[in-house]
C-alpha cells in the first residue's frame, strides 16, 4: 500500500505543521517519484529523516538539537496511506528526547522503507556478514548525527556478491563498462572490495566517492520489489553530470511501480514528463526561520503538458529552466531567448546589473508568462519580476491581478532588438510531415544514416 501524505511539526526547522503529498505509482514511467527541491538548509533532509524515523520498529530518541523550540520543544510526525491508515510518532514530554507511537496502524511496517542518507560511505575494511534486504533495513537506526559512517552496508556486499548478475545489470545502466569487482580478504583477516581496472587494482580505500555512492544506490534498487518505498537524499553527490542523467532515467523506470522519494540539488532529477505522469514536486525552503513545503498544483501540471508538446520551444522547461527550482529568490521572467541574451548586454552597457536570475531561456512567448508565474507561485517564490515588450503591455493588468505579489513591466519598444523585415520564402520540404511523422521516402536513407553515426560513436 502506497504512502499518501506526511505531516510534521517540531523536527529541526519545522516550527509549524507542514504537509507533503507523495506520488503514487500508476504504471507510467516516473509516476511514483516525489522530488524535493529547494535551497540549502530549507528542510529537505529533515523530511527524509522524518520518514526514516517513522519506518523504525522502535520509537527513536530526538536529541535537543533536533527539536524545534518554537514548536513547544516537541516532535510530532504522522504518515497516512491510501487506506487512511496512520502512524504517528510524538515526543512523550515537551523538552524530552523520548518518543512513543500515538497511533500505529502500520502503514510503514519495519523493513518496507529503504532510506539512504546523503553521505554514503563505509569503512574500507570490514568483517564478514550477509544481510537480506529486510533485516538490513531494520538494523539501520536513526543516526544521532548526519554524515555517520554506514558500516552495516558492508554486510549487504556479501549479499550483493551472491546476486552479482542482477546487481551488475542495473549498475550497467548508469556506469558502462561495469568494473570487475570482488570481495577479498587481507592477511589480517579483514575484508575489502577489490576492483580490477585492466590489471590495475584498487581496494575499498582507493575508490572514488561517486562509485561508492552508486553502489549504495544500485543496492537499494536492484533487489527491490513493486510497491517498495525507496528514499534517497541527494542522489547526485559526487556523480558526473552524465551519470546523474543516467541515474535519473533509471529512477524514472523503477518509479512506474515503486514509490521513490528523492531530495536533490540537481536539475537532472527534475523530470517534467514524469510529473505529467503523476510524479510530485515539492519545494522546501525556510520562511522566517520556519521550514515550509509548497507543491506544484494540478492546474500547473496540466498546463506543463502544453510546453512538453511544443516542439518549437523545447527549451522552455529545459535544463536551464529547471535550475530555477534550486534558487532562493529573485527570478526574472522574459518573453524569449533573445531577451535573455540582450538584456544582459544592455545591463553591461548601462553598467547596471539586474539583481536576479533569468528563468531559463525565456517563457516561450508573452502569453506563457502567466503559466510560468503560476508555477513559481505554487512553489512559494515571492520575488518575481516579468518584463514584456511594449506591444504586449495590455497583458500586465491581468498579470498583476492574478499575481499581486509579483511585479510586471514593459520596455518602451516593441522588441528588445531591431529586426529587418522578412521577405516571403518558399516552403521547405523536411524529413517529417506536419504531424511530426518521418516521411516514408526518407525512412531507409535516414535509418542507414543513423547506423553510420552509431558506428562512428561505438
Amino acid at each position: 500500500m502506497s504512502l499518501k501524505k506526511i505531516e510534521l511539526k517540531g523536527l529541526r526547522g519545522f516550527a509549524t505543521v507542514q504537509y507533503l503529498e507523495f506520488a503514487i505509482p500508476n504504471g507510467d514511467p516516473g509516476s511514483g517519484i516525489t522530488t524535493l527541491v529547494g535551497p540549502n538548509n530549507g528542510g529537505k533532509s529533515t523530511v527524509i529523516e522524518a520518514i526514516r524515523a517513522l519506518s523504525l520498529r522502535d520509537p527513536p530518541s530526538f536529541t535537543v538539537g533536533k527539536r524545534n523550540q518554537k514548536a513547544g520543544d516537541r516532535v510530532k510526525i504522522t504518515v497516512f496511506n491510501e487506506l487512511a491508515q496512520t502512524k504517528e510518532l510524538c515526543t512523550i514530554d515537551a523538552g524530552g528526547s523520548e518518543t512513543h507511537w500515538v497511533v500505529n496502524n502500520d502503514p510503514l511496517p519495519p523493513g518496507s522503507v529503504f532510506v539512504l542518507p546523503s553521505r554514503r560511505y563505509f569503512n574500507p575494511l570490514f568483517g564478514k556478514a550477509s544481510s537480506e534486504r529486510q533485516s538490513y533495513i531494520i538494523s539501520y537506526g536513526l543516526p544521532q548525527t548526519r554524515g555517520s559512517v554506514i558500516d552495516h552496508f558492508a554486510s549487504r556486499l556479501f549479499q550483493v556478491q551472491k546476486n552479482r548478475t542482477a546487481f551488475d545489470s542495473v549498475l550497467g545502466k548508469v556506469l558502462s563498462p561495469v568494473p570487475n569487482w570482488t570481495i577479498d580478504q587481507s592477511d589480517g583477516g579483514q575484508y575489502f572490495l577489490k576492483f580490477d581496472f585492466g590489471g590495475f587494482y584498487h581496494n575499498s580505500d582507493g575508490l572514488g566517492e561517486g562509485l561508492v555512492s552508486l553502489f549504495f544506490i544500485i543496492d537499494a534498487l536492484y533487489d527491490s520489489k513493486p510497491n517498495d518505498i525507496i528514499v534517497i537524499d541527494e542522489p547526485e553527490l559526487s556523480l558526473h553530470p552524465s551519470f546523474q542523467r543516467k541515474l535519473a532515467s533509471l529512477l524514472v523506470d523503477y518509479a512506474s511501480n515503486r514509490q521513490i522519494i528523492i531530495a536533490t540539488h540537481s536539475p537532472y532529477f527534475v523530470d517534467f514528463h514524469a510529473i505529467t505522469n503523476g510524479a510530485k514536486i515539492a519545494r522546501i525552503y525556510s520562511d522566517d526561520f520556519n521550514s515550509t513545503i509548497r507543491m506544484l498544483s494540478e492546474d500547473s501540471v496540466s498546463r506543463i503538458k502544453g510546453f512538453l508538446n511544443n516542439s518549437f520551444n523545447p527549451h522552455v522547461l529545459g535544463l536551464d529552466a529547471r535550475e530555477v527550482f534550486f534558487l532562493e529568490e529573485r527570478i526574472i521572467l522574459v518573453e524569449g531567448q533573445e531577451d535573455v541574451v540582450f538584456y544582459k548586454d544592455i545591463s553591461s552597457q548601462l553598467d547596471k546589473q539586474l539583481n536576479g536570475n533569468f528563468f531559463g531561456w525565456g517563457v516561450g512567448g508573452a502569453h506563457n508568462m502567466e503559466i510560468i508565474a503560476a508555477l513559481l507561485q505554487d512553489l512559494g517564490f515571492k520575488k518575481v519580476v516579468g518584463i514584456l515588450d511594449e506591444d504586449k503591455k495590455e497583458l500586465i493588468p491581468e498579470l498583476k491581478g492574478k499575481f499581486p505579489d509579483y511585479n510586471f513591466f514593459n520596455i518602451p519598444a516593441k522588441d528588445v532588438r531591431t529586426k529587418p523585415a522578412i521577405a516571403a520564402k518558399d516552403s521547405v520540404i523536411g524529413l517529417i510531415d506536419k504531424s511530426g511523422v518521418l516521411k516514408l521516402e526518407y525512412k531507409d536513407e535516414v535509418n542507414g544514416l543513423f547506423d553510420q553515426i552509431n558506428a562512428k560513436l561505438a
